[in-house]
């Protein structure tokens, strides 16, 4: 063979051994790609809503318009980012009406899937035509312009408040706060007004002597109120109740109706009993113990101990802290917390502070789900540091 053929054969072989250096590393760095991008236990998606509402002055006109608005909104409120979104969102729906967008998402983990409403901002002279049409509706054109005032549209929760007035020399005169729900869809879909034109022809001195006629104790009082879509007088034995009182639920007030003098329901003493704790005040604890140092993954179960058997799981996700109802499956820990102990931490000044001085072995229990080394990765000495006292 000639030197000119060996030396071609030579770049030849080079040439082969740089193309198949090139794609090992090409195939080892998409397997390396491959392997980091599969979710682990840090990646794990969490949400505490359903429904996400956005409202806007304009809705998209196309679906691509809608289909990136409700991405944006998705991933502001779970902290999933874009380029992630495919991995953890499929979209299965998106429809429109005039006033809103309506689109639907499968979602990864165990979630339920995730709606959101794109909805055309309800504006209060939009509001109060609405509302003003479906009280005119029920009571008619005249005794709306004689009792009714528009009082204030709340744009965030579409209601159309509105000023009753009755004014008169006998039996005197009355004023109240009525209301107007309306949906997103523009239909009413709540109410407080009367419901009929009705005149107030009872006084609150003749109220109390209806009361009083039907068994109720001096000494009394009265004020109006609205009732079933019906104005009346309410009246109430200005009284202290006792245990008696409780045991027999006794009768401490009547609504009489302001036209009838009809007496249309009554009220009885009925024992309090604690509420139950409700999610608004254990993500408010949650809140002000910071849970800046527990990474991604970290699930806690909280239990509340002397009350109704509430549950609540809190969960890492994404840089978010989500607290939801009920059970989690794969907690790292649960915490008994006794129902009094929650309370008082949040009406005290330094929730950390209460806890550090008020948590005993009686009113906080600990379970443990996995070994402490996982649970030290995770970041729970920090909490445990926050808490415990010096």
């Amino acid at each position: 063979m000639s030197e000119k053929g060996e030396g071609k054969g030579k770049r030849t072989r080079k040439k082969l051994v740089k193309i198949t250096l090139i794609v090992i590393v090409v195939v080892v760095a998409a397997a390396g790609i491959w392997y980091y991008s599969i979710p682990t236990e840090s990646d794990i998606l969490v949400l505490d809503k359903s429904v996400l509402t956005v409202v806007m002055d304009e809705i998209p006109a196309s679906s691509e318009g809608a289909i990136s608005a409700a991405q944006d909104r998705i991933t502001n409120a779970t902290g999933v980012p874009k380029r992630s979104f495919e991995r953890y969102f499929r979209l299965m729906n998106a429809s429109s009406t005039q006033f809103l967008w309506h689109l639907v998402y499968n979602v990864t983990g165990g979630n339920p899937d995730l709606t959101v409403f794109l909805v055309k901002r309800i504006l209060p002279e939009e509001g109060f035509r609405i509302s003003d049409e479906h009280v005119v509706g029920m009571v008619g054109s005249d005794y709306f312009n004689a009792h009714f005032k528009q009082k204030s549209f709340d744009s965030n929760s579409n209601i159309a408040y509105y000023t009753y007035n009755h004014r008169s020399h006998n039996p005197g005169d009355i004023e109240l706060t009525m209301w107007v729900r309306l949906g997103n869809d523009r239909s009413v879909t709540g109410q407080h007004v009367v419901t009929t034109p009705q005149e107030i022809t009872v006084s609150v001195e003749q109220a109390i002597d209806i009361g009083r006629e039907n068994g109720l104790n001096e000494p009394l009082s009265g004020k109006p109120v609205l009732a079933d879509g019906k104005i009346c007088w309410r009246v109430v034995w200005q009284h202290t109740p006792t245990e008696q009182d409780y045991d027999n639920q006794t009768v401490y007030g009547m609504d009489v109706h302001c036209t009838t003098g009809e007496v249309i329901g009554k009220h009885r003493y009925k024992r309090p009993t604690p509420p139950p704790i409700q999610l608004a005040q254990v993500t408010s604890l949650i809140e002000k113990l910071g849970l800046e140092g527990i990474e991604d993954g970290a699930i806690i179960q909280v239990c509340v101990m002397n009350s109704a058997d509430e549950k609540f799981s809190v969960v890492k996700t994404f840089g978010r802290v989500v607290v939801k109802e009920g059970t989690i499956k794969n907690a790292d820990i649960s915490l008994w917390l006794d129902r009094e102990l929650i309370v008082n931490a949040l009406e005290s000044d330094d929730v950390v502070s209460y806890l550090q001085n008020h948590a005993t072995s009686r009113n906080v229990i600990v379970e443990l789900h996995k070994n402490m080394v996982l649970l030290q990765k995770k970041g729970y000495m920090s909490l445990y540091e926050k808490l415990k006292k010096e």
